[in-house]
């Protein structure tokens, strides 16, 4: 499979639920580096219908700061501060990164174990995130 961007084909390993589509269905396909490896997005054409009854529901939402968001029948979820928690790890990471010397291959594993921090506190407010706003879509027809 070429990526049209020169870098040449690409062998899908051990990836059985792509085998599913067609080669056509692909649209695109990226390369992306985060700290704890490289991952391979593939971009695929797939009509989803997924039938819900209405549920009649209407609700306002205000996204704040201390609470993560509170709905017009004065219900809160709580803002679980995921960077708050992991404060002190990151700060204990980034005090090992600026000790080492530049340069070293003993620097580039700190900044590893860093970023590797960083991206378990991106991961976790993303999934939150995801998780709330699918609940909240799904007990709701109107969301404002």
């Amino acid at each position: 499979m070429s990526d049209q961007k020169g870098i040449g084909k690409l062998k899908l390993i051990g990836t059985w639920d792509l085998a599913f589509y067609p080669v056509e269905q692909i649209k695109r396909v990226r390369l992306v580096r985060r700290a704890d490896g490289y991952y391979v997005q593939f971009c695929i054409q797939v009509d989803v219908k997924v039938e819900t009854q209405p549920t009649g529901k209407t609700i306002g939402l205000d996204v704040g700061l201390k609470e993560f968001y509170t709905d017009s029948n004065n219900n809160n979820e709580y803002n679980p501060r995921f960077y708050r928690k992991s404060e002190k790890r990151l700060k204990l990471y980034q005090r090992q990164v600026s000790r080492k010397k530049k340069g070293s291959a003993n620097r580039l594993k700190a900044i590893k174990r860093l970023g590797k921090a960083h991206l378990k506190i991106s991961r976790q407010r993303e999934e939150h995130a995801k998780k709330v706003a699918r609940c909240v879509i799904q007990s709701n027809d109107l969301v404002a």
